[in-house]
């Protein structure tokens, strides 16, 4: 037998077997043996592995969002007028006198327009938030407090009233009295929140971006560790974007598999922590929370991760395509 005839008979049982081998994995719903891979059950662990830290991260963002929320509503139309205890010239006031202040201001209040509710803020309320800086051992008996009164400002009234002319009249109605609309001490601290929040977003979209990249190295290495399979599709008329769409196929059953263990573990250690934020009794520390609209978007996970899978490995396979033989 010559060498020519050698050769052509070798070619002929390649092509044998590797038809025989892709109808084999034809039957199996794949015409390339990826399933087969032994690297599958390592890029499903790097899958859910970067969902889970993907729902931390954006659950922090969306729990401080809410959060945020939270304070500006728990704190909107409201204002706390003081009675302190010492005056602006240094002269010290006695604690009945700082009640029967507080007292007789609270009731004229009540009758201001611009006030639509006045609570005089009890000894034991002030403790309360006093607590966290002094503790509970300090008797508040012994020590002079000032008279607190917390203001809950009408939204609409006949004649219309800004904060600074409330200030004015309040002003003629107590020499004493000192007027805080919180926006000062809030607004800084809903701007720390939401630095916070981007920060947390930032690393949700380097986790993503990661696991595209890591998507696009698997589906690169894939096709090298199957180029025969896929140069024999090309050799039998298969055009690229059929070919494209079983690495597709593949990746996209993979990464959603991933999202849904991932998004279970997420939400899982998510919920624990929420039950172990109830049990910290500081005002200082407030309890984790998500809304359900929050909980809706984490759901959307196992959606969102293999729309990205899906379409990372189809373009992926397409641009690796054009640039073969």
């Amino acid at each position: 037998m010559s060498k020519s005839t050698k050769t052509l008979d070798t070619q002929s049982r390649f092509s044998l077997a590797s038809i025989m081998e892709h109808l084999k994995n034809r039957r199996s719903g794949y015409d390339l043996p990826l399933n087969k891979s032994s690297d599958t059950k390592f890029l499903l662990v790097l899958v859910t592995l970067m969902v889970f830290l993907t729902v931390l991260a954006l659950s922090g963002s969306l729990a401080l969002r809410d959060m945020s929320k939270r304070w500006s509503s728990g704190l909107e139309n409201k204002v706390t007028i003081e009675i302190p205890i010492e005056t602006k010239d240094g002269h010290l006031l006695s604690q009945d006198t700082v009640r029967k202040e507080t007292r007789k201001l609270k009731t004229e209040l009540e009758n201001h327009p611009f006030v639509k509710s006045a609570h005089i803020v009890e000894d034991k309320e002030i403790g309360r938030l006093l607590d966290p800086w002094i503790g509970e051992d300090l008797l508040f008996s012994e020590v002079p407090l000032p008279g607190l009164i917390a203001i809950e400002i009408r939204e609409n009234t006949p004649i219309p009233i800004t904060i600074d002319d409330f200030r004015k009249d309040l002003a003629e109605m107590s020499h004493y009295a000192n007027l805080e609309d919180h926006q000062e001490w809030l607004g800084e601290l809903i701007r720390f929140a939401a630095i916070l929040q981007s920060l947390a977003m930032i690393i949700a979209v380097i986790i993503i971006g990661t696991t595209v990249t890591a998507i696009i190295a698997a589906v690169r290495a894939r096709m090298s560790i199957h180029k025969k399979e896929v140069e024999l599709l090309h050799l039998i008329g298969a055009p690229d974007k059929y070919i494209a769409r079983q690495f597709q196929r593949h990746m996209t059953i993979i990464a959603f598999q991933g999202s849904v263990l991932g998004t279970f573990l997420g939400l899982l250690a998510v919920f624990i922590l929420m039950v172990f934020s109830t049990f910290i009794d500081s005002p200082l520390i407030p309890s984790l929370e998500i809304s359900f609209i929050s909980f809706i978007i984490l759901l959307s996970f196992p959606l969102f991760f293999p729309a990205i899978a899906s379409v990372t490995a189809y373009q992926t396979v397409l641009r690796s395509l054009k640039n073969m033989p």
